[in-house]
């Protein structure tokens, strides 16, 4: 059989679903490739991968594709990775500068503004890069390993994942992973849910390497794989993105 091709973000909080593709044995069950989420989704849109780790927004938007069951990246509360950083107190925020790495914490920054905030600001997308976010907006989203450490210093930031629990007092679902309804699903869950096991019994390898890849501090590493994410997908999850679809399908905004 010829192996297939995994789509994984690059990001620290997906290592525990990952790295045992990057094992002997785990080479053997799959290729995996990194890249954002945005451009996973693309690559499963086009059949270059089989099954990706997308955005949660691309179970809305491509309902023929099927979430692998029992696995996510979620958060309960905070979640440390997903940022709004702003030069101006939140309810007097006019333009926003988005990450272009993910559509789900696009949405949900739209959907906490104008539903929190009473706020409709201009949102432009933009490369992933703090100061020159903030030179040309108010306010700006970073996510991953850039949102949970770039600097804050004098900046007032939003955790999402915060601002979703105090909100709905649900979890917040960032990641699913979508196979395409041709591939083999049984197989790719299989691996899928062997390589989450041995992230998750191997956690004190992964801070260690990942702090030293990511160059962040190992007690935040730690506490962010061991404590903040979440890598279940139950019936509380998935009430929480029934929660959340809504927002998306109603943010059609034109400067998205």
């Amino acid at each position: 059989m010829k192996r297939p091709i995994i789509g994984c973000v690059p990001y620290i909080n997906a290592a525990p679903l990952a790295r045992w593709f990057e094992t002997a044995e785990g080479e053997t069950a799959a290729e995996i490739r990194y890249a954002a989420p945005s451009l996973l989704a693309e690559w499963l849109e086009k059949r270059e991968v089989e099954v990706a780790l997308v955005s949660s927004v691309e179970s809305f938007r491509r309902e023929e594709t099927i979430i692998i069951p029992n696995i996510a990246i979620a958060s309960e509360r905070e979640v440390l990775s997903v940022r709004l950083f702003s030069k101006k107190p939140f309810d007097q925020i006019q333009s926003v500068a988005l990450d272009t790495s993910s559509l789900t914490s696009s949405a949900l920054t739209r959907a906490i503004l104008r539903e929190r905030f009473g706020l409709l600001p201009e949102y432009h997308s933009m490369p992933p890069d703090l100061r020159s976010m903030l030179a040309l907006h108010d306010a700006c989203l970073l996510i991953g390993d850039k949102g949970m450490t770039s600097n804050d210093h004098g900046l007032y930031t939003l955790d999402l994942g915060g601002a979703w629990h105090e909100w709905t007092q649900l979890p917040f679902v960032w990641a699913v992973w979508l196979a395409n309804p041709e591939s083999d699903v049984e197989y790719l869950a299989r691996a899928l849910h062997h390589a989450k096991a041995y992230g998750l019994a191997n956690l004190d390898a992964l801070v260690e390497s990942e702090s030293a890849r990511a160059g962040i501090e190992r007690d935040l590493c730690d506490r962010y794989l061991r404590s903040i994410m979440n890598y279940d997908l139950t019936a509380r999850h998935l009430e929480a993105m029934e929660r959340f679809r809504p927002f998306v399908q109603q943010d059609r905004s034109p400067h998205s």
